[in-house]
């Protein structure tokens, strides 16, 4: 896979408008030298292409604002999900070349030229595994919650057509090589959004099942999920605790996973199912701040305060 200047792209709502921009200051602010941006908004805007010029000019990057329309989808069942989301399942037919996409729930804490870089040896797409899943496959099924929770597992790999959920990975951060994947002839069949409404997990689910098999793994520093606390878990093997080590002590990128924002208020409130678990509140209340410092910065160079829905509204994953 031929690649010059790492490519970022970001699909979003309205509602994930603030979050995306926030995500992308930090994205520049750790990659150095010249990189290119598609932000492919959903719905309308009017500060987005001013935004977009003013990090364009601090940074130095090539920014482009292309909205993608997807009223011919607004039927479909959401459930918990954006439709904005599934807009990721059009990548081969909106760029040509190789391409990193990026949740807007994401910060990143490091330089992404050596994720830029990764050799995919042969594979379509590279991606993180997705941690609850691994974590719950490894675990003794001791106890009616960790069955519940295997079993569950197991229904939706039945729904995915028997797909092995070990290699079960999370779509927030993708690194594709989109020539590869249209030369394979599965651009067409990734960009079926109809199809996502037979699966939970909408897109996520159909990339895991378009690529099984074709998914290169990453190192889970690059996607994880507010510090993958559940991978720190004793009765885990201590290989996959390892392996996960680099990711909930210092990632690359942190993904806020799940229906909780860390905009939703200054600071993380009070759960009563954290009381016992202070290692998973410390991090949790790390990278709160860390989102809520970045928004500061992002709002400083933007010029004017950032967007955000209100806790009831979810613009992704």
């Amino acid at each position: 896979m031929t690649r010059g200047a790492p490519h970022l792209v970001y699909f979003f709502d309205p509602a994930f408008e603030g979050c995306t921009l926030v995500s992308l200051l930090t994205a520049l602010e750790r990659t150095p030298g010249p990189v290119r941006v598609s932000l492919h908004p959903t719905g309308p805007s009017d500060r987005l292409e001013t935004d977009a010029r003013t990090l364009a000019e601090a940074f130095g990057a090539e920014i482009e604002v292309r909205p993608v329309d997807l009223s011919a989808f607004a039927h479909l069942p959401r459930g918990r999900l954006p439709l904005a989301a599934r807009a990721r399942l059009l990548l081969p037919a909106l760029h040509d070349g190789p391409v990193l996409y990026l949740d807007g729930d994401t910060i990143v804490r490091k330089d992404l030229t050596p994720l830029w870089q990764t050799d995919l040896e042969g594979a379509c797409l590279a991606a993180c595994l997705a941690p609850g899943v691994t974590a719950t496959l490894a675990a003794p099924a001791r106890g009616r919650a960790a069955r519940e929770a295997a079993a569950k597992i197991e229904r939706r790999s039945d729904r995915m057509g028997g797909l092995d959920m070990s290699t079960y990975v999370n779509s927030g951060v993708m690194l594709l090589d989109l020539p590869r994947i249209r030369a394979e002839g599965l651009d067409a069949l990734m960009g079926d959004i109809e199809a996502t409404a037979r699966v939970t997990s909408r897109d996520q689910d159909w990339i895991n099942m378009v690529f099984a098999g074709r998914i290169h793994l990453l190192d889970p520093t690059w996607n994880s999920g507010w510090g993958n606390p559940r991978t720190d878990r004793r009765a885990l093997p201590p290989e996959l605790r390892d392996m996960f080590r680099e990711s909930r002590t210092d990632p690359a990128i942190c993904h806020f996973t799940g229906f909780e924002k860390p905009w939703h208020s200054p600071t993380a409130p009070v759960r009563l199912h954290l009381l016992t678990k202070p290692r998973e509140r410390r991090m949790r209340a790390t990278f709160w701040q860390e989102f809520q410092a970045a928004r500061d910065r992002t709002e400083a160079r933007l010029g004017h305060p950032l967007d955000f829905p209100p806790a009831t509204v979810s613009g992704g994953e």
